[in-house]
């Protein structure tokens, strides 16, 4: 008998312990809202849907460029930003005025591609030097010299169109910024959100505008992430990067490039275009999410585990679209920062200890059962690492989407479940000790 209790309590602890820290649940009635950059655009749309498949929770976002979803995020009309560059010192102001502390949240990296129409050029070849000229009204037909002695050909007698961003843009941040690196003597504007008009560039707006510009204007050259021209099957550049390569904006050459990038305390990256790594294409970043430290709770809940779905398997969408997955050592400083949203690590609930084994009578089980006042992870046998948080082990109800099911919305009968388990294990042990003791006398 002594022996089958025993048994019997350490069976139900091992069921305990096989269990996965319970998460909160997935509320399927509330949507969480964000805008910003246009370049994570068709990525977040993919994940977008994948989550609202496996979940029924919406997340909604519009593709309105950096400076605007910074804007509305200040403004408090939405939940989170999408932005390719830091916010400014002025607005980082105004978001911890209103929240309190945000966070930045790298979730995907792209090339920024310089796209082209010219039907009679393939694999068109450019350094810095000779973009920097392009886009900034230096050079202004295809069979300039300039494009001819880095391309090793000349280009036809067809004047160039260049297609700039209209709207204040991260993409055009980045751009610019490389240019002002790469070819600091012939880009004299520096780095710019608005993209200066003042040499014949024209504007439009967005990813797709500009993408959309370039492929209806034979002569056309404009700047987007990829996955724009991907789409609409435009010619991009392949650019000259710091090893003297040219490199075009291919999942492996991003991820490369980013790689060569440092990650700054706050969770942004310092990146280096100028890099001499072999393999990289210079032209490289990552888009962020801004997203405030506290939120009301159930759309924290739906945040939190889009989140841990996009930087966990979602990452494994990104070649598909053409974006790159983030390198390991960012994907993991991204869902680092995720366990920020609503103190998501200080909410989980400290372990039990074991009680020692000549105690009279068992100490009590924890309440599981009592009222919470939110849903948090039920208590293990002991505390798991902030990693684990961060990247959340898979959940054992199925889902349409293991990979979605995995970011942890854990079910109120699994949570019921672990609470009767570990009743069950103080129990049996109590009734072995109580054996024991009348043995005794």
């Amino acid at each position: 008998m002594k022996r089958g209790l025993i048994a019997a309590g350490g069976l139900a602890g091992l069921l305990l312990l096989g269990m996965p820290v319970a998460q909160a649940a997935v509320h399927k009635d509330v949507t969480v809202t964000g805008a910003g950059a246009t370049f994570p655009l068709n990525m977040i749309e993919q994940w977008k849907s994948d989550f609202n498949k496996s979940t029924g929770a919406t997340i909604a976002y519009t593709g309105v460029g950096s400076g605007a979803g910074r804007t509305q995020l200040i403004a408090g009309t939405v939940d989170f930003a999408g932005s390719d560059v830091p916010a400014a010192a002025a607005e980082v102001d105004q978001l911890r005025a209103k929240y309190g502390d945000f966070i930045y949240i790298p979730e995907t990296a792209g090339g920024i591609s310089v796209q082209y129409n010219v039907p009679t050029l393939t694999g068109l070849k450019l350094s810095g030097v000779t973009l920097a000229k392009i886009f900034s009204g230096a050079i202004t037909m295809w069979n300039d010299p300039a494009i001819a002695a880095d391309n090793g050909a000349a280009g036809p007698n067809l004047p160039i169109q260049v297609f700039v961003r209209s709207d204040k843009s991260g993409t055009s941040g980045v751009f610019t910024d490389y240019l002002s690196k790469a070819a600091p003597n012939d880009w004299k504007a520096g780095a710019t959100q608005t993209f200066p008009t003042d040499k014949g560039q024209i504007g439009k707006a967005g990813s797709d505008g500009v993408a959309n510009a370039v492929k209806a204007a034979q002569g056309g050259i404009g700047y987007a992430e990829h996955s724009f021209a991907a789409e609409r099957q435009l010619g991009e550049v392949q650019v000259k990067n710091g090893a003297g390569e040219f490199k075009g904006p291919d999942t492996g050459n991003v991820t490369t490039a980013i790689d060569a990038a440092t990650i700054n305390p706050d969770g942004t990256l310092t990146l280096n275009y100028t890099a001499s790594n072999p393999g990289m294409y210079p032209i490289s970043t990552v888009s962020y999410l801004l997203v405030p430290t506290k939120l009301d709770g159930a759309k924290a809940d739906n945040l939190i585990a889009f989140l841990n779905y996009a930087l966990g398997d979602g990452q494994g969408k990104a070649a598909g679209l053409g974006y790159a997955p983030l390198p390991d050592k960012v994907r993991k400083a991204s869902q680092s920062s995720v366990t920020r949203i609503n103190g998501t690590v200080a909410a989980a609930a400290p372990a039990p200890a074991p009680a020692p084994a000549p105690a009279p009578a068992p100490a009590p089980a924890p309440a599981t059962t009592a009222p919470k006042p939110a849903p948090k992870p039920a208590a293990a046998p002991a505390p798991r690492p902030a990693a684990a948080v961060a990247t959340p082990a898979p959940a054992a109800a199925a889902a349409p989407d293991p990979a979605i099911a995995s970011t942890g919305a854990f079910s109120d009968a699994m949570a019921a479940l672990a609470g009767a388990l570990l009743a069950l294990g103080g129990f049996c042990v109590a009734m072995g000790r109580k054996r024991r003791a009348a043995v005794r006398v």
